[in-house]
């Protein structure tokens, strides 16, 4: 999830605010796809497909063995980073000659773990970074005591790109072949820095404090949402059991398990936002566990009520249907 600092920085917040947090890690594995070729070779292909896709549309026959399903956005996404790259490389290669030192960005960050004298933002470090390994890629460029050296300036429509490519598996070996360009398959293996919350999560008087500390202190938006996610979830379904305890006087753990497997609809929710619930039984069970630890609800599993009224209280349902 995050790396190991920021997963320090978030079980420290927590622990502060009477939540008990650990730190575990996990391997995590990606795979990218990443198309490889000439600048006109890689247009080429990008543009017919597009233009078979925007000619057949969802309802005509597959693109080059792509389904008909696939994403029209894919193509122009791609091409435009295509664009991007060759513009990138043709700027060097015409700026400079053998000998001239690029990347000094690159360089010090990574090498020298210094900042740059004149900083760059994050687009424009990692946009350095895509062109420095297409360089050496092309070994055209070498690393030195100095930083990354030009060693050659080809021509730059002779050189070989690296393009992303947001799709789960490869062109067909024959649309390689045809239009001269190779498919690589990047296997990505690292650590995951991963916090695991107690639950006493749900006690957690400001929510969005704690959203606000993660954003601020580099949580990525992937596990910002993930972690956002899961504590709104947990602290909306808590409150909907709470409530039909309130409603009911009490409940036992069976009928709980067939209210909420049932996929129930409440009037609770935002604006014109349904909430809907279908829960498991062994999630149901997890839950009803957490709650009578921390004292929300009290009594056995035939007889399960509200608990502490101090640390929890029925929300308030809409009056008016949700449309």
């Amino acid at each position: 999830m995050e790396s190991e600092d920021v997963a320090k920085e978030i079980v420290r917040y927590l622990k502060k605010e009477g939540i008990p947090a650990r730190i575990t890690t996990e391997p995590r594995m990606t795979v990218a796809l990443i198309l490889a070729g000439r600048h006109e070779d890689l247009k080429a292909f990008l543009t017919a497909c597009q233009e078979k896709h925007q000619e057949h549309g969802t309802g005509g026959e597959d693109t080059d063995r792509y389904p008909k399903e696939f994403d029209s956005s894919v193509w122009n996404n791609t091409l435009e980073d295509l664009h991007i790259e060759q513009h990138a490389v043709s700027q060097i290669l015409d700026e400079h000659k053998p000998g001239d030192i690029i990347g000094s960005h690159i360089f010090q960050s990574v090498f020298l773990k210094t900042k740059s004298e004149n900083d760059c933002t994050p687009e424009e470090f990692a946009r350095e970074l895509a062109t420095v390994r297409t360089l050496i890629s092309n070994r055209l460029c070498e690393i030195t005591q100095q930083g990354f050296v030009l060693i050659s300036v080809p021509d730059p429509g002779s050189v070989t790109l690296y393009i992303p490519f947001d799709y789960p598996f490869p062109p067909e070996k024959e649309v390689c072949d045809r239009y001269h360009i190779t498919c690589i398959r990047h296997f990505r293996g690292e650590m995951d820095h991963v916090v695991l919350i107690g639950p006493e999560i749900l006690l957690l008087e400001d929510i969005e404090a704690f959203v606000m500390f993660l954003s601020e202190n580099g949580v990525t938006p992937r596990s910002l949402i993930s972690i956002t996610e899961r504590c709104m979830s947990r602290l909306r379904i808590t409150q909907e059991l709470i409530d039909q305890l309130f409603d009911a006087g009490e409940s036992s753990l069976e009928d709980l398990r067939l209210h909420f497997v049932d996929e129930i609809a409440t009037q609770d929710g935002q604006g014109y936002v349904q909430d809907r619930f279908g829960l498991s039984p062994e999630y149901v069970d997890s839950l009803v566990k957490d709650m009578r630890k921390l004292g929300l609800i009290k009594g056995k599993d035939s007889r399960i009520r509200p608990g502490n009224p101090f640390k929890i209280k029925p929300s308030s349902r809409q009056n008016e249907p949700v449309a």
